[in-house]
């Protein structure tokens, strides 16, 4: 389980984190001013959500949360829009379009509360049977836009940045330039290892780029704990290691599992959930032109599964 908490970044910008790596604890940021709030992602549960409103009622009660900006699809981050029926909720296009690829809440809770009996129920059942799905109704984004899209929150001006395919097929960032303050959703990872569903190393390293293109000094990731520009760089630089090396094994005609335990023997490190590192190596593998690479959900989650469990 996780104790998250509500962290005041500036006079208008607050991250709710988590002291977890687990899967499906995320963070979220909250932009507040003059009455008015954007939130930037929900949580994986209703009851996680309601848990974040709570929070943010008692640091800005006079605010009321008018808009919503999901970073993307998983439902780490938006299952909880629902009970924020009445505000507009923001993505990318690129984001809003791959919402129907996602696993529905029904489906991942009959898969976490099932019999153990393969690598990838075990592993569903590890990770996510401790959470309650019930009761969630998937609320899609009401607003998208392309490249960035220039809000303001009370007198607070912010950028959401469209990053493109990289953790997922749609990456969304906010900046509040006036702070120095990044949201970065899962463009970015502190204490665990990155999963990459795009299909893309490439774009996840050049996102990295872009934030600190940015030139913020804060930065909060879609897990784990908030950071600074040298985090942001030792997170690129490791993905960059990752992608040499990757490129390096399809090019000799590895075989992907046999690449992906040679890097997580090279860069597993201290970092939470080295099996991750499989889908960053099947990432390479596609970028290579290797052929029969694994590319759906359940696919990248086999091979995760698979390699975790030896």
């Amino acid at each position: 389980m996780s104790t998250p908490r509500l962290v005041p970044l500036s006079p208008t910008t607050w991250a709710w984190t988590h002291d977890s790596t687990a899967w499906g604890y995320s963070n979220c940021g909250l932009v507040a001013s003059d009455g008015e709030a954007l939130l930037m992602d929900t949580q994986f549960t209703l009851q996680a959500t309601r848990e974040l409103l709570d929070a943010i009622a008692v640091a800005v009660p006079d605010a009321r949360v008018t808009t919503v900006v999901n970073s993307h699809q998983n439902g780490d981050h938006t299952w909880g829009n629902e009970l924020i029926a009445d505000a507009e909720i923001i993505t990318s296009e690129a984001s809003a379009a791959h919402l129907c690829q996602e696993m529905t809440p029904d489906m991942l809770a009959a898969l976490s509360r099932g019999e153990p009996t393969t690598a990838v129920t075990a592993y569903a059942v590890e990770h996510f049977g401790v959470f309650d799905f019930g009761g969630i109704t998937v609320t899609p984004p009401t607003r998208t836009f392309t490249g960035s899209l220039d809000l303001t929150v009370g007198r607070t001006a912010v950028r959401l940045l469209d990053l493109g395919p990289g953790h997922s097929a749609g990456d969304v960032a906010l900046h509040v330039p006036e702070d120095g303050v990044v949201f970065t959703g899962d463009a970015l990872f502190d204490g665990g290892h990155m999963i990459v569903w795009s299909g893309s190393l490439t774009s996840c390293i050049t996102a990295c780029d872009t934030l600190l293109g940015t030139g913020a000094t804060t930065f909060v990731p879609g897990h784990g704990r908030i950071t600074d520009r040298a985090g942001v760089t030792v997170f690129r630089d490791r993905l960059s290691r990752i992608m040499d090396t990757a490129t390096a094994h399809a090019r000799r005609g590895t075989e992907l599992a046999e690449a992906a335990r040679l890097v997580v023997k090279e860069y597993a490190g201290d970092l939470a959930h080295p099996e991750r590192l499989f889908t960053a190596v099947a990432a390479a593998y596609r970028e290579a032109g290797a052929e029969n690479v694994p590319s759906t959900t359940f696919e990248l989650v086999e091979g995760m599964a698979q390699l975790a469990a030896g």
